[in-house]
């Protein structure tokens, strides 16, 4: 078939090559277009940034991440408040939590979130971006973008940004092109200058002079006591001064004042307090399910972000975080209750890593993405179902990585793994967390507590309670939080609805014996409904008891998972394939030289005769 039916074969591998592409995730986004920033990804990223006569600022965030949660609200205001700079510098973000920004963000060499970029107008390919200070306070980012845009303008030409630069002459001469010609005189830290001339910059025939106190022949002739202070240039080193004291509206006001003396249009600030204020959203009730399950599609969906997004976020994974990742895995093969085909799609993927020094991520990610296609790893639709929240940027990941984790201690713990004891176990989550958790704020949290491994983990029992210990840290320090999902707040669990012996006597005391024995419980009875519609009264047939029963067992799911036999035939019939390929391919080229060579030996007979 490959022989004679080649517009057949070309078709075939099209559509394996299409499959093989990453399926484009849902779109979860914090922003958009009504908060007034650029919202960026891979189909716009090079038209609008690389090439576009802007400067550019950007968030590269993580929509799963808390601390881009929190962080989201500042950055919009950041946004609103430099709107009206857009001709010369906009604020954008891009989701790096999306797949079809993957590659872009990996680019970029994006390792945590958020992270924030500078880059100046039309910047090379190879122009990463500066790192721009990521604050809660809007107005140390306005001066530090102040800063960028400076040194943009001092090293290039291809801003179209008035002069922002300090004036270092002492004479000033007035420009017949401008109407009104006005100075600010202030100190070094001092900024009003700057945004002044950035806001006014747009209005045509005046001009706004930044003055440093430095420059003590000018500031002499001005006899500035208070800075800043607001002077109109009356003629050739004649001024007027007009206001003083760092009050920004004030010297607006006073600006738009003159403007209007010489029939000029009033400049009109950007009003953002209606906007600013409107930023907040309407909370629809979340998805119902019990909170006490844990559900199979929860863990692969989990899986699938952690293996073919955050991992293949680094560009090269070598030294500490190759280590990390080799120890995830095994750790997943032994712990992560998957099917035949899933624990194999693991197996293989550790098999490419585990003997490199270095591993590239863009290779990574085509092998994990073959593999997937061939082996269909996932016995459900990897979607979330208990980790589901009320609104898009809720839960979801960070929920399904703690449930996750408390999967793979309790596993180890009830498999009583040789292979790994209690503290390799929580070393190996801290290691995924610390070199591959997008969340930077999460990471650096997590890791203190790893502190207290060593001293308080013998066990791997040891290690389940550990961990639960670490969650309900978690949950009282993020309690109240802007990324809490007011559908499911932050609490200790277990709570007594659920686990009552598990509280001492009513009390607030903890009976860990109980904790523990609940924590078996819960995670390693696996729930195998597909989807949140599923009907939720047939939850308890769909339960796989880890360790007395196998996901492949159950004989409602027969269909997505297959015996070693059967993949030793889909590995038999696919290595016959590729050998017959390679043979065909072979006598082809062969009968092509031999044709090519009777041609030209005719060629001669004809000319020679015989």
């Amino acid at each position: 078939m490959l022989i004679w039916c080649s517009g057949h074969v070309v078709v075939v591998l099209l559509v394996a090559a299409l499959s093989t592409a990453p399926a484009c995730t849902e779109l979860i986004g914090l922003y958009e277009d009504s908060d007034l920033l650029e919202i960026l990804d891979s189909t716009n990223f090079n038209d609008k940034v690389l090439q576009g006569n802007t400067s550019y600022v950007i968030e590269f965030y993580n929509a799963f991440c808390g601390h881009c949660i929190r962080f989201s609200t500042p950055w919009k205001g950041f946004g609103i408040q430099v709107y009206g700079w857009r001709n010369y510098v906009k604020v954008g973000v891009i989701d790096c939590s999306n797949e079809i920004n993957s590659q872009t963000c990996r680019d970029y060499e994006v390792m945590a979130y958020p992270t924030v970029r500078y880059f100046p107008p039309r910047p090379a390919s190879s122009n990463i971006g500066k790192d721009f200070i990521r604050s809660f306070n809007i107005q140390v980012m306005k001066d530090f973008l102040i800063k960028m845009l400076q040194e943009t303008q001092s090293s290039t030409n291809v801003s179209t940004l008035c002069d922002i630069q300090p004036f270092e002459n002492v004479n000033v001469e007035i420009d017949s092109n401008n109407i009104l010609t006005f100075i600010i005189i202030s100190t070094p830290n001092d900024k009003i200058a700057q945004e002044l001339i950035i806001d006014f910059c747009p209005v045509k025939k005046v001009k706004i002079i930044s003055v440093l106190n430095s420059n003590t022949g000018l500031a002499e002739l001005l006899k500035t006591e208070t800075y800043p202070s607001l002077y109109l240039v009356e003629d050739n080193n004649q001024f007027t001064r007009l206001a003083s004291g760092n009050n920004k509206t004030n010297f607006t006001n006073t600006i738009n004042t003159y403007l209007e003396t010489v029939h000029m249009t009033p400049f009109s600030i950007f009003d953002i307090t209606t906007t600013l204020y409107n930023l907040l959203f309407h909370k629809d009730k979340g998805s119902m399910h019990n909170d006490n399950t844990v559900y199979l599609s929860d863990l692969e969906a989990t899986l699938r972000y952690s293996l073919e997004h955050e991992i293949l976020s680094r560009s090269v994974i070598s030294g500490e975080s190759l280590n990390a990742l080799n120890s995830y895995l095994e750790l997943l093969i032994e712990c992560f209750p998957s099917s035949i085909r899933g624990k194999k799609f693991i197996k293989l993927i550790w098999e490419n890593t585990h003997l490199n020094k270095t591993v590239s991520g863009e290779k990574l990610g085509n092998l994990i993405n073959n593999y997937e296609f061939l082996l269909k790893p996932y016995v459900t639709k990897h979607s979330w179902i208990g980790c589901e929240g009320s609104q898009p940027m809720y839960r979801k990941y960070p929920c399904g990585l703690w449930t996750m984790f408390h999967t793979l201690s309790v596993q180890a713990s009830i498999k009583n793994l040789i292979t790994f004891n209690g503290k390799q176990v929580l070393e190996t989550i801290a290691g995924y967390v610390k070199h591959f958790f997008g969340c930077t704020d999460c990471s650096e949290h997590f890791m203190n507590m790893a502190t207290t491994i060593q001293t308080n983990v013998s066990s791997l029992d040891d290690a389940v309670l550990w961990l639960w210990s670490a969650h309900n840290q978690v949950n009282q320090r993020l309690k109240g939080d802007v990324t809490e999902d007011p559908m499911h707040p932050k609490i200790l669990f277990p709570s007594k609805v659920y686990c009552e012996t598990c509280h001492q006597n009513g009390t607030d005391e903890w009976n860990k014996t109980e904790v523990l024995k609940y924590l078996k419980n819960i995670y390693s009875a696996i729930s195998l409904q597909k989807t949140s519609y599923d009907n939720i009264h047939s939850q308890h047939d769909n339960l796989i008891i880890t360790g007395k029963r196998s996901i492949d067992d159950n004989s409602n799911y027969n269909n997505n998972v297959f015996d070693e036999e059967e993949w030793k035939i889909d590995v038999s019939t696919c290595m016959i394939s590729y050998i017959l390929s390679c043979s065909v391919l072979m006598i082809l080229f062969y009968l092509l030289l031999v044709k090519k060579r009777c041609k030209k030996n005719k060629y001669i007979y004809f000319i020679l005769g015989k």
